[in-house]
């Protein structure tokens, strides 16, 4: 424990640091694709991240944030969740979709076995829950019935994601909420939505949920938690702070000041920071980088903090299409132009990223931190949407409006000429 004073509210900018790892399951009346199947032992004896790969996942993380708009709202993303839902999806992608999509993940020099390989170490490396701290990754495809896909599509991702497929029955009015269950049980009731409704061509979704819980290393006191005025943008507004005097670790450069607060038993710390020199959060996240990031963690120095921290609750929700097409992967959501031909047998290039929903949810109390985050990629079919029959009543028909509680016809009629 150590850090420093936050001597004025004002707008700041919060990052979870490190992770830990629990694969969750689900329960549903969906089948179960993968029974049978079983993630392949690695290959590799070597237990160290390919350093390549990690800056592939940084230099995307701060190429994410700066790419979404400047809105001075609460937000907050889950770029390792939005990387981990795109790298499933990218084993499934060929030919210049693939190049488009390895742009967009920072990773242009990588292959889409080299980034399996690291998310499977990287989720390995992180240290199991404790009592005070959990850190759930959940990953998961959903199949319309009747879609075909290609096997070895879901073994890469039994091996390297510990992904669940389940087939449903997509027409189905509960089919929704059997997805969003999952959501739920893997965010433990946090997040308990990402599937509105699903379109009839919609044959795929492949979701990666995070969740993460965990006491502060040193808990505030409730006695010490009053209102005191925050400057929000449209002027001062009263919310409760917590208070404590406490060794930090703190941070600054010429942009920024802020602390580094642990976490129990973990690796991780919330990092908050207060930007200067007149920048706004946003402006200081368009000003990061990978690199800067880390000289900036180097600045840090152990002192003895003042601190005073709002109480905060807070949730988000974004399409991310145009952020990534800005990050060089439009061919993926372009239906003339899309290539996810390895995920069927047939090679069809008929698949295009539909939507890719993003959902988190953040509160900060006396006890510590309840952090949660969701990414759907939607997969549809460019061709007529997977149909069960086709029905057209161009002849003389027999029609009638029924009670269907009874069975019982409360009108029956024949209908030889509909222009009679």
């Amino acid at each position: 424990m150590r850090r420093q004073c936050i001597s004025k509210p004002a707008p700041l900018t919060a990052l979870l640091l490190g992770a830990t790892l629990l694969i969750t399951g689900c329960s549903s009346p969906a089948v179960d694709l993968m029974e049978g199947i079983e993630p392949s032992p690695p290959a590799e004896d070597s237990d160290t991240l390919d350093r390549a790969a990690l800056k592939s996942l940084n230099d995307f993380t701060w190429n994410l944030l700066k790419a979404s708009p400047e809105d001075s709202s609460n937000r907050m993303l889950s770029p390792v969740s939005v990387y981990l839902a795109l790298a499933m999806t990218l084993n499934g992608a060929e030919g210049e979709t693939r190049a488009d999509m390895l742009v967009a993940l920072s990773a242009s020099d990588l292959t889409p076995e080299m980034i399996n390989t690291f998310a499977r170490k990287y989720l390995e490396s992180i240290t199991p829950e404790s009592e005070e701290a959990i850190l759930s990754v959940a990953n998961s495809i959903w199949l319309r019935e009747g879609f075909e896909v290609d096997p070895a599509f879901l073994q890469k991702n039994a091996d390297y994601f510990g992904a669940g497929v389940r087939s449903l029955d997509f027409n189905a009015p509960e089919a929704p909420e059997i997805i969003n269950d999952w959501v739920s049980e893997a965010t433990r009731e946090t997040i308990d939505e990402i599937v509105k409704e699903i379109d009839p061509a919609v044959v795929m979704y492949l979701i990666n949920a995070i969740y993460f819980k965990a006491d502060w290393q040193t808990q505030f006191s409730s006695e010490n938690t009053y209102p005191q005025p925050f400057e929000t943008p449209e002027g001062s507004k009263e919310t409760d702070f917590m208070h404590k005097t406490l060794s930090l670790e703190t941070i600054q450069d010429d942009l920024g000041k802020g602390i580094l607060m642990p976490y129990a038993d973990t690796g991780m710390a919330m990092l908050a920071l207060l930007p200067e020199g007149g920048l706004s959060p946003e402006g200081w996240i368009k000003s990061m980088d990978t690199e800067g990031f880390h000289a900036l963690l180097k600045t840090k120095a152990s002192k003895s903090v003042d601190l005073a921290f709002p109480k905060f609750e807070t949730s988000y929700e974004a399409s991310l299409v145009n952020e990534l097409e800005a990050l060089g992967m439009g061919s993926a959501f372009d239906p003339g132009k899309a290539d996810f031909s390895l995920m069927q047998p047939s090679r069809a290039k008929d698949l295009f990223i539909s939507a890719l929903e993003h959902k988190t949810f953040i509160r900060a109390d006396e006890s510590g931190t309840e952090a949660a985050a969701v990414t759907s990629v939607e997969m549809t079919l460019t061709a007529a949407p997977m149909i069960d029959e086709t029905m057209v009543f161009d002849e003389p028909f027999v029609y009638a409006i029924l009670d269907t509680r009874t069975g019982t016809p409360l009108f029956v009629g024949t209908l030889y000429d509909p222009t009679d």
